[in-house]
This record gives C-alpha cells, sequence and structure tokens, in this order.
C-alpha cells in the first residue's frame, strides 16, 4: 500500500468520525462526569457538602474572564505563528473563529483536538502541507516554550521551601525543561535544521521527526525575531495568565487557598498535554490529574474537585456554545481544504 492509499484510507476514517462528532461530545461528557463522580466518593460527600456552604459567587465573574483574556491571547498567538517565516497575515475575523472552534466543538470531537482547525487554516491560507504542520507543531512548543520555564521555576522556588511544601515528585521533573530546551536549540540549529527536518523517504518515525524538527525550527524563528514576533509570544502569555486566574477563582469560589508557586506548579503539572491538543478535549483526564496535582501542592481534595470542575465548566464545556455557531464556517473551512488538497499536493 502506497503512502498516497494509506493517507487516503485514513481521511476517509477521519470523516466517519468526524460525522460522529456529536456522539464523541457525548461520550467526552460522560467521561468527564464518571471522573468527577469517581473523586467525589474517594473525597466523601459531606465534604463536598461542606465545601459549598460558604460559596463566593463573584469569582465566578472572574472565572468567565480569565477565558476571555486566554482567547484574546492565543488569537494573537495564531495569527503570529501563521505569518513567521513569510507566512500569510491571518485576518482577525479568521483567527478568532479558528479559536473559538478549536477550543470549543473540535478540542472536544475531533482526534487531532484543536491543533486539526489550525491547520485546515493555514492549509486554506495557501500554505502547502509540510508548512501547515510546521506551524502547527510550532505553535503547540510555543505553549511551552511559555509555560514550561515559569513551572520550573516555581518548582524550583518550592523545592526551597519558600512556597509551600509540596512532594518533591511534582518538582523534580520539571527540572529536565533545561536539558529539553538545550535539545531544541541544538536540533534547530541552522548548521542542521536543513538536514534533520527533511524526511526524504524514511518510516512514519523519521518524518514525525523531521515535522517535529521543522515546526521547532519557525518557533526559534519567532522568538529570535521579537520586534517583529513579539505578539505571539505576549499572545500566548495572555492564554496562560487568562486560563490559570480561571483555575485560581474556581478554587477561591470554594475558599481554597495556595501560594502562586503552587497554583501554576499543579496547573502545570495538570495539563502536561493542552486541551487543545489531546482527543476529546482530555474529557475525563484532565479532570482526575489536575484534581491530584492540587491535592499534591496542598489543596484538599474535595474544594480541589469542585475547583476543577467549575474550571473544566468555564474554559472547556462553555466554548463549545459559541463554537456550535462557527461550526458551519468551520467546515465550510474543511470542505474547501479537501477540494484543494490535491492541488496543494505537488506544491
Amino acid at each position: 500500500m502506497t503512502a498516497r492509499n494509506r493517507q487516503q484510507k485514513a481521511n476517509a476514517a477521519a470523516l466517519v468520525v468526524e460525522r460522529r462528532n456529536f456522539l464523541i461530545l457525548l461520550v467526552a461528557g460522560a467521561l468527564a462526569l464518571a471522573a468527577a463522580m469517581g473523586l467525589a466518593d474517594m473525597a466523601g460527600y459531606s465534604r463536598l457538602v461542606d465545601a459549598v456552604q460558604d460559596v463566593v459567587p463573584t469569582w465566578f465573574a472572574v472565572c468567565f474572564g480569565g477565558q476571555v483574556v486566554a482567547y484574546l491571547g492565543y488569537v494573537l498567538a495564531v495569527r503570529d505563528i501563521a505569518r513567521v517565516d513569510g507566512g500569510p497575515l491571518l485576518s482577525f475575523r479568521l483567527s478568532m473563529r479558528t479559536v473559538v472552534a478549536g477550543f470549543g466543538v473540535f478540542a472536544a470531537t475531533h482526534a487531532a483536538g484543536g491543533f486539526s482547525v489550525d491547520y485546515w487554516t493555514f492549509r486554506r491560507s495557501g500554505l502547502r502541507r509540510p508548512e501547515a504542520v510546521a506551524r502547527v507543531l510550532a505553535l503547540g512548543a510555543l505553549e511551552y516554550a511559555v509555560l514550561a520555564p515559569a513551572a520550573m521555576i516555581c518548582a524550583v522556588v518550592l523545592l526551597f521551601g519558600t512556597g509551600g511544601h509540596v512532594q518533591h515528585a511534582m518538582t523534580y521533573p520539571w527540572l529536565a525543561v533545561v536539558p529539553g530546551f538545550l535539545a531544541a536549540l541544538w536540533v534547530s540549529s541552522p548548521k542542521r535544521a536543513e538536514r534533520l527536518s527533511e524526511p526524504g523517504d524514511g518510516g512514519r518515525v523519521r518524518q514525525w521527526f523531521a515535522h517535529l524538527v521543522a515546526g521547532i525550527v519557525k518557533l526559534r524563528c519567532l522568538l529570535t525575531a521579537p520586534r517583529r514576533h513579539g505578539l505571539g509570544v505576549v499572545g500566548v502569555s495572555l492564554y496562560w495568565l487568562g486560563d490559570i486566574a480561571c483555575l485560581w477563582a474556581a478554587l477561591k469560589i470554594y475558599n481554597a487557598e495556595l501560594s502562586t508557586p503552587a497554583l501554576i506548579l499543579a496547573y502545570a503539572t495538570g495539563y502536561v498535554a493542552t486541551r487543545r491538543s489531546l482527543p476529546a478535549g482530555g474529557a475525563g483526564l484532565v479532570e482526575v490529574m489536575m484534581t491530584f496535582a492540587l491535592v499534591w501542592v496542598g489543596v484538599p481534595l474535595a474544594p480541589a474537585l469542585l475547583g476543577v470542575v467549575t474550571y473544566r465548566a468555564f474554559s472547556f464545556w462553555l466554548p463549545v456554545i459559541p463554537a456550535l455557531a462557527a461550526l458551519p464556517a468551520v467546515r465550510r473551512m474543511r470542505q474547501d481544504f479537501r477540494r484543494g488538497e490535491k492541488a496543494f499536493e505537488n506544491r
């Protein structure tokens, strides 16, 4: 079977899955509900009742405001990634539509998460497939290029005991950020980047590695031109700031207290993979990981669970509503992409 035939079969299978996207959405909801119920049983229903006795409702508005900031920040990041290295300048409207869909329905129903919408947008804007894939991977790498150093700094602060007591199993792994950044600098060096980003006739692993290197190279181009692409870094920083503020406010609703380093470390640990990159938005998985991450930094299980459920309501489930309005436009985008795929594949 040729690579082209495999790709055609994969596209056909993906189309079947996408036609059942609302069924997948229901499954995602069931997974999230099952995870929440399992954690609630562990926490004890009496403790959950006690935690909601003194709810502070004004923090709900902060949760919503944090997500607005996160969305606007991600729009800036998508636009900057698109135009790096001579790429197209996306309109603000198209970028917003892409982000809304990517954080909403497609984050919950697509096997590739919200990044699939980014890929369609880049392709529709005229980029060749390797260029579009490289930018999608660069966007994901940009997220961690901002969050990972912040988490590492917080881990070091907590290791020295100045930000509260946490389990060392949560802090030591983040020290791997340093060798990770050194490896990224090495593979994206101009001396070897062109060779390493060329898949040639290699197998899937070689092609995957080549795409990854190409994405890191795009990220390096963005980071080394701050005057031209500073909005990309600012945008991702606003995205993380808004999303973390949403989690912080969700915990404050139930009077949970923790230091800023502990909050950032728990958030980063719970989101080792972001909701945009996970199939079904990580429904069920994120609820469990983030709840336990908060427990490991000292938050009691009951308010930790309630805070995470509230945070996910604002950050994951609420965006499904505006994303439904954008769904027809995204479907047209996908159809345009499929019609133009043959025209692009030999460019």
